[in-house]
């Protein structure tokens, strides 16, 4: 760990720099289409189909832990791949931002009042509350989960399947958690894995000999 640490002269930390300036850009982007602007509404027949549960709140929050845990086991343990992980979400992030701006979208899958009166009913409102229905495609949230599950699938830092098998198993409910707290459509979880798929090959290609090393 040491060793890898002072070969990388621990430049790979300034890319968490980007975390801060995308909470700010994305605040931005989230006061420059609101829910009042004239958006593209992002939808498929397969949303009706899809009840709104509650309980679904709970992986969905699980998603800023996934996020943070698996970037701080890769900083420590495996720097390429922690890298490569960043460098996924940077693009990634960046690109779901830019067609946000370029083609203005949201999502009015929401329920207007909650099926049920309960305490994950109430966090469901918070999370409403906090994040509007647009900007909505491709789904962030998804993007992320699913570039979490990639880089533990990559380590080598990870010897057993069976926590390769949990990361893949959570990113899944992560993204399936969106379209049962109607967050997201499928269309906008659709989008994010074919996103992260042509993401993470490329950058496989690019980084292949330092990849090999780690």
């Amino acid at each position: 760990m040491k060793k890898g640490i002072e070969r990388n002269d621990k430049r790979h930390l300034l890319l968490l720099l980007y975390v801060p300036a995308y909470l700010v850009v994305f605040f931005l982007i989230e006061q420059a289409v609101p829910e009042t602007a004239d958006y593209w509404v992002s939808y498929c027949f397969l949303d009706d189909l899809i009840p709104f549960q509650e309980w679904f709140i709970i992986p969905y929050c699980l998603w800023y832990l996934l996020m943070f845990a698996v970037g701080f086991w890769l900083m420590l343990r495996d720097v390429p791949v922690f890298k490569l992980y960043m460098y996924c979400i940077m693009i990634g992030f960046t690109a779901c931002m830019v067609f946000c701006l370029l083609v203005p979208n949201g999502q009015d899958l929401r329920p207007e009042v909650f099926p049920r009166d309960n305490l994950l009913s109430k966090l469901v409102g918070l999370i409403y509350a906090a994040d509007t229905n647009t900007n909505v495609m491709p789904s962030m949230h998804a993007v992320g989960a699913v570039f979490a599950a990639m880089a533990i699938c990559t380590t080598k830092s990870v010897k057993h399947v069976a926590y390769k098998v949990a990361a893949v198993a959570m990113g899944g409910l992560i993204c399936i958690s969106t379209c049962f707290v109607k967050q997201h459509s499928i269309l906008d979880v659709a989008a994010a894995v074919v996103l992260c798929v042509i993401i993470y090959f490329a950058l496989r290609i690019i980084m292949k000999s330092e990849l090999r090393n780690s």
